[in-house]
């Protein structure tokens, strides 16, 4: 659409060159008030002394207990039920270090 068009008799912008301005105008400050909120929600958690992210299941006081039984040669499905949390979380818990793997 040709944003320079206006009409033939008066010279005026018409109108729906106006509505296209209107509209992609406030798509840009809709765009900008997201960007600022984005970055506004991280900055105000900072300031407040969370560090973001979701907290462990695992107590940092267990990490020790569960890296050294995982290196002893407890599975994960075994800790897991022992510390009553999923099997994905003490994956996070048992680096470093990993056990070695002999094939």
């Amino acid at each position: 659409m040709d944003l320079t068009a206006r009409h033939p008799g008066t010279g005026e912008l018409l109108s729906t060159v106006k509505f296209m301005v209107h509209t992609l105008a406030a798509g840009e400050l809709q765009r900008d008030l997201q960007r600022e909120l984005t970055y506004d929600g991280p900055r105000a958690a900072e300031a407040k002394g969370s560090k973001g992210g979701r907290r462990t299941a695992v107590p940092a006081a267990k990490t020790d207990t569960v890296r050294t039984s995982y290196l002893e040669g407890r599975s994960i499905a075994a800790l897991a039920r022992n510390h009553g949390v999923s099997r994905g979380d003490p994956h996070g818990r048992r680096r470093p270090p990993t056990r070695s793997h002999h094939h």
